[in-house]
């Protein structure tokens, strides 16, 4: 948060030197400060409204708007803020005042009384700031805060009182009452009306709270920030400029009588919009950042609603404190309109208050600091060398504001870090503010770099919008009323079609530029490929047109084919290196590689053209970072929105395939032909990046699969299924070898084009088969064993990114072939979800083939042992498997890859079933749960016939634990599990005292069922019993009879006249619960018969 004035700091700033309240607050405060008690009579001013404190501050605050005349616009500022923090502080007093129950004068004449640190507390604490970032709400919250504070100061002063002592409990309750909540209450609503009062004096405070009145959404959209000049040009009281200052406002006044496009872009005929008439003042966001804040990612932004008043945001910004201590961030995409936003408001900052210079850091050098880059910023605007120190003392009344444009072009042409660039623009500001030539800055960079620069913490960022309808709407209006009756035809119907382009000022542009040179995009048929296709076609046949007029029709229509090849080979290098944008060296290294063509190497400025630039220099839809570097000029290029590059990626690969499928068909018909096919051009594309890294591609790629006759898309799935096939096959004569837009090993680029070819063959194919694509020659490994080592290739050599995007994309079904397993592979159009497990092809045994004789198949080499070293050995993400099986490998290993067979089924192995019954809890109500414990048993029936093993034991006990945990579970089916483990239990050679605790237990819990028990749970359980209390008496065993017998009456209760003496003993010293249960229960089933034991 901005560091703010306390009172004490507003008094002085606005009382001065010689002012009666300075030297009042002086005296009070500095007794404050040494630890003292000042004079009772100065204490007084906190209870009576019409004491100093109080009054000094109404004639501090009153009249004030005559007072800020003709100041400075940041003197204004201050005197503002500081007068802000008066009215706060008065209403706090006026509203303690106002209480009904609060010591008077009398009553605080008292010994005790501990001002010093109240007086500091009220006086020196920082008041809170409307900031025009904030809803006024927010600044209520904070100042409901602030009040809850000094509330509690102040309950604790008069604590300290001896008027405390003499109030009873109720007078106390009651004041404790009326000064926390109420008094906050009175407070804010005094607060509000002592600031509505200052804000008709001082609009700008009604802009720093957000309370300046709005009027619908259509009255809000304004053109060319029109309404950011009136509201300053209606708080301005400065000077007019010298003739320095002049001369740079006219040049930026100059840019709004210009038209949006050069002339030459549109036909003759046609009138251009300016850009002061066309701009359309845009939707924002705006939010202070903090550290940990991620201002490059959507859903930080979705936490605040978008604004339709940025003219009023910028407004109560730039009139407000935090301005010249921070810069003001512009974030935004290419083409949303941040530049045109600098450059509009360079011309709106009216002279007499407001110093702008505009710094388009493209045009300024990189390694120079900031105040060397304003300088040269204005010798390229006016001419002048002029000195920053020398201009910004020259300013006289007005605040500089710098403008800096294009902080991440500095990002990507360097390549460079600057992340401490935002820090030396505060340091800047810093600097600037201590020499008292404060200073407001603000920085435009794109939204996706924001995170790569350390921005200081507090900095306000304001995020452009895409256009919404309305402003779409507003925008073509401008165009339609520049050409009446002509053949302007763009409609926002229309132009709402392609949401990705009308919503971003300058492709909107590019749309109504196509419209006014003929295009047509009313046609509802249209794919968006082939919008793309006609927008790409259009503008470079004009760029075409601009350098070889005159062109025969297929000369023309070659030179436009050359052209989008290039832009195609631009898109390419984007992608394959996994950027939005391409240097100028990259791409000139690209171009040569795939095209043949080859630039003049850079010596200096002025050297001739490069074909990056010869390329991409004059392209609309191209946009151009630049910055400068040791006398060199650096340049990066991106497509203002992703879509064009990844149309074009889909586009040049359509054609490769074309080209090499023409070549394929010429090699068949000439017999002759002995050369193998040069896959070369194809494979120099995809072997670098899977196209599924970017589904729009896909997307594209199938559109133009879509258009193409039944016959080609044959020939093409035949031919992309033989370039996979011979891919892992060495090619030495493979052509474009030079080919390397990064660093990727061989078998990366092996499973990279493996994994382009295979997605081009669904595209081609619609629906594959595996048996298709790898063949089912005898002598080959099966279809699936080919396709698990391709997938194990993808998942090796692909990054993590690109091999989920992999198999995200496609849609993978397992099937059969006869009585071989097969896969159907296809794109997945999002409704795809991995089916269950069929066991039956898991284990490569179809149905038909699962002799009777078989009880159970076991997967080769995945026993636990094996899976643990294969895991280990991995050293990867496959460690969570690890730690979520091992207790299975521990504890089940016999059956962890054994799958039991019975009547001709193939069912799940003990460790599934096991997790099934633990994940029961969690699954649909409607689960049978009784089928899911029978199942489970069915499983464990088909284990070896050894019924007493240690293992079988287990398992049944297990069983039990479940169910005796689980309500749902069947008490039939749990009542044979625990007479069964009864019975075995007494075949053991040697006790299992442990088993035979758990097993009561279990007994226990299904005594405490409703059902009543029956003999198949009695009889064995009577038999358990009675065998403990011989052997291992203990208050357990006695429990379980007991509740035995009042389970079922019909067991003997002489049982209990079987106790041993010393075993009711301790029954009744540890457990007299038992003790009293086990007499009430003989006599209710033994009323004649004496109690056999001590009474307990």
């Amino acid at each position: 948060m901005p560091r703010t004035l306390s009172y004490a700091d507003a008094v002085r700033l606005l009382g001065g030197k010689e002012s009666k309240a300075v030297t009042w607050l002086d005296r009070i405060t500095g007794a404050a400060m040494l630890g003292t008690a000042p004079a009772v009579e100065e204490v007084l001013g906190w209870f009576d409204a019409k004491a100093d404190l109080v009054k000094h501050g109404h004639d501090l605050v009153n009249g004030l708007s005559d007072r800020v005349r003709g100041l400075r616009r940041f003197d204004r500022t201050q005197r503002l803020e500081a007068a802000h923090a008066v009215i706060v502080t008065l209403a706090f007093i006026e509203a303690f005042e106002a209480l009904p129950q609060r010591p008077d004068r009398k009553e605080i004449q008292d010994g005790r009384i501990g001002t010093a640190e109240l007086v500091r507390q009220q006086l020196t604490s920082r008041v809170p700031l409307p900031t025009p970032q904030h809803p006024y709400r927010d600044n209520l919250q904070a100042l409901t805060l602030y009040y809850v504070l000094r509330s509690g100061e102040l309950i604790e002063f008069v604590r300290g009182l001896a008027v405390w002592d003499r109030w009873n409990d109720t007078e106390r309750a009651r004041f404790s009452k009326q000064a926390t909540h109420p008094l906050v209450n009175q407070a804010l609503a005094r607060y509000q009306e002592l600031f509505r009062q200052l804000a008709v004096e001082c609009p700008e405070l009604g802009f720093w709270a957000n309370l300046t009145e709005h009027q619908g959404t259509q009255e809000l959209l304004r053109s060319g920030l029109a309404q950011l000049e009136i509201h300053l040009a209606a708080l301005a009281t400065g000077r007019e400029p010298d003739s320095r200052r002049a001369e740079l406002a006219r040049g930026y006044l100059a840019r709004l009588e210009r038209t949006l496009v050069e002339p030459a872009e549109l036909p003759a005929d046609f009138r251009i919009p300016t850009l002061g008439e066309a701009y359309i003042d845009p939707l924002g966001r705006v939010r202070e950042i903090h550290q940990g804040d991620t201002p490059s990612q959507e859903p930080w932004w979705e936490e605040v609603p978008p604004r339709q008043d940025i003219q009023d945001f910028l407004t109560g910004y730039l009139t407000s404190p935090q301005a010249v201590a921070r810069p003001l961030l512009v974030l935004g995409q290419p083409g949303s309109g941040k530049s045109v936003l600098t450059q509009v408001l360079a011309a709106r900052l009216p002279a007499t208050d407001f110093l702008p210079v505009r710094v388009p850091l493209r045009e300024v050098a990189t390694e120079v600091d900031v105040q060397t880059q304003i300088e040269q910023a204005i010798r390229l605007g006016t001419g002048y060398r002029v000195d920053w120190p020398e201009l910004a003392n020259s300013a006289g009344d007005a605040l500089p504001v710098v403008l800096l444009d294009g902080f991440d072009e500095l990002l990507q042409t360097t390549g460079v870090s600057q992340s401490d660039y935002l820090e030396r623009v505060r340091a800047f500001q810093q600097r600037e503010s201590d020499q008292g030539r404060p200073v407001a800055v603000l920085v435009t960079t794109r939204t996706s770099v924001a995170d790569r620069a350390r921005i200081p913490d507090g900095c306000v960022a304001l995020r452009l919008e895409p256009f919404d309808e309305p402003r779409v709407i507003r925008w073509l209006a401008h165009w339609q009323a520049s050409n009446p009756g002509s053949r302007f035809r763009l409609t926002a119907a229309t132009a709402s079609r392609y949401p990705d382009l009308a919503t971003q000022p300058l492709l909107l542009l590019m749309l109504a530029i196509y419209d006014a040179d003929g295009g047509d995009l009313s046609d509802t048929r249209l794919r968006e490929s082939e919008l793309y296709e006609r927008l790409l076609r259009r503008f470079a046949r004009r760029e075409v047109g601009k350098t070889r007029d005159g062109l025969a029709d297929p000369d023309l229509a070659a030179a436009v084919e050359e052209e989008l090849r290039r832009l195609s080979v631009v898109a390419y290098g984007m992608f394959n290196r996994g950027q939005q944008w391409i240097t100028e060296p990259d791409l000139d290294a690209d171009l040569a590689a795939l095209l043949g063509t080859r630039g003049n190497p850079l010596t200096g400025l002025r050297t001739p053209l490069g074909p990056a630039e010869t390329t991409l220099g004059r392209f609309f839809f191209i946009h151009r970072a630049e910055s400068q570097r040791d006398d060199r000029r650096l340049r990066t290029y991106e497509f203002l929105h992703a879509t064009f590059g990844e149309y074009l990626v889909a586009r040049l690969t359509w054609q490769a395939l074309h080209g090499l499928h023409a070549m394929a068909a010429a090699a068949a018909a000439n017999p002759l032909a002995v050369i193998p096919l040069n896959d070369g051009f194809p494979h120099a594309l995809l072997a670098h990046t899977p196209l599924s890294s970017r589904r729009p591609i896909l997307s594209f790629l199938a559109e133009l699969a879509e258009a193409t006759t039944p016959d080609t898309r044959a020939g093409l799935t035949a031919l992309l299924i033989r370039l996979y096939r011979a891919a892992p096959e060495a090619h030495p004569t493979r052509s474009h070898a030079d080919y390397q837009p990064r660093h990727t090993t061989v078998p990366a680029q092996h499973a990279a084009y493996r994994a382009n070819l295979l997605l081009l063959t669904a595209i081609t194919a619609r629906e594959l088969r595996a048996s298709e694509l790898y063949g089912t020659d005898d002598d080959q490994p099966g279809v699936v064993q080919q396709w698990r080592a391709d997938a194990l290739l993808w998942r090796s050599q692909l990054s993590t990114d690109d091999w989920t995007g992999l198999v995200e994309t496609l849609a993978l079904t397992r099937t059969w072939r006869g009585t071989r397993r097969d896969l159907e592979i296809r794109l997945d159009d999002g409704s795809f979800t991995p089916p269950p497990l069929d066991l039956n092809w898991s284990t490569r045994r179809p149905a038909a083939e699962l002799s009777p004789t078989i009880t159970g198949l076991r997967y080769a080499n995945q026993a636990p042992r094996v899976q643990r070293r294969l895991l280990h050995f991995l050293c990867g993400n496959e460690d969570i498997h690890l730690h979520v099986l091992e207790p299975l490998f521990d504890h089940l290993s016999r059956d962890y890859a054994l799958h039991p067979v019975a009547d001709g089924e193939i069912r799940p192995t003990l460790p599934r079933a096991l997790l099934d019954l633990l994940t029961l809890p969690y699954r649909e109500p409607s689960t049978d749960h009784a089928a899911q414990y029978e199942r489970f048993i069915q499983i464990a029936e088909t284990r070896p016939p050894d019924p007493a093993s240690p293992d079988r034991l287990a398992i049944l006990d297990l069983a039990l634990t479940l169910m005796t945990s689980d309500d749902q579970s069947p008490t039939a089916l749990a009542t044979d599990l625990l007479a069964e483990l009864t019975r075995h239990l007494f075949r053991l050679p040697t006790r299992a005292s442990v088993l035979e605790a758990r097993t009561l237990r279990h007994a226990l819990t299904l005594l405490s069922r409703p059902e009543p028990p029956t003999p198949a749970l009695t009889e064995p359980l009577t038999r358990l019993i009675t065998d403990a209390l011989q052997n291992d008496p203990t208050p357990l065993a006695a429990e379980a009879l007991i509740t035995l017998l009042e389970r079922a009456p019909s067991t003997d209760p002489y049982l209990l006249a079987d106790l041993d003496p010393e075993t009711w003993l301790t029954l009744t010293a540890t457990r007299p619960d038992l003790a009293r249960r086990a007499h009430n229960t003989w006599q209710h089933l033994n009323p004649t018969d004496p109690w056999p034991h001590p009474a307990p």
